[in-house]
């Protein structure tokens, strides 16, 4: 009987040093990728505005062909931000958060796949834009969705968690 107990013993010990081992990473890991995520998207957004400005100097806007380009260019803009949506929210669905953020963390992650849908529900209606009154239109129906407000709020849940939890991070919500 003694070998039994002790072969339990040795076997719930070994589980919970696995356990332990293999739990969720601390919140300073999880704040560490969630910052360097949404570092990436920043960066990919800026990098996408600063090639649309680039592009708006490049357009011969007394020629015959300067809206078709601007609204090329448009369209290209917008297809760009969706792909980066998807990589970030790819990326935030890989992340594991602590357990003291996991909700917080489920609702970013939701508020980002809202995003990235609002995106890719419209991808018809962006390809056929063909006048440039078709690109308020476009704008309007994507904010009036509401889903990019929502996810800068789930954002900014989070960067309130990270700083009670005293970790620095600059999501840039």
């Amino acid at each position: 009987m003694p070998t039994v107990r002790r072969w339990l013993m040795f076997t719930l010990g070994l589980a919970l040093a696995l356990a332990a081992c293999s739990g969720s990473p601390s919140a300073e890991e999880y704040f560490g990728g969630l910052e360097s995520a949404t570092t990436a998207l920043d960066g990919e957004l800026d990098a996408i505005e600063a090639e649309f400005n680039g592009g708006l100097l490049e357009i011969d806007f007394e020629g015959s062909g300067a809206e078709t380009a601007l609204i090329d260019l448009f369209q290209g803009s917008i297809s760009s931000t969706a792909a980066s949506f998807r990589t970030l929210v790819a990326g935030l669905e890989e992340l594991e958060p602590p357990d003291a953020v996991a909700a917080s963390h489920a609702d970013a992650v939701a508020a980002g796949r809202r995003v990235l849908a609002s995106f890719e529900e419209r991808s018809a209606e962006l390809a056929s834009i063909d006048e440039l009154a078709d690109i308020d239109a476009y704008a309007q129906s994507l904010a009036d969705t509401g889903a990019r407000s929502r996810f800068v709020e789930s954002c900014r849940e989070l960067q309130v968690q990270a700083e009670r939890a005293g970790i620095a991070v600059d999501l840039g919500c």
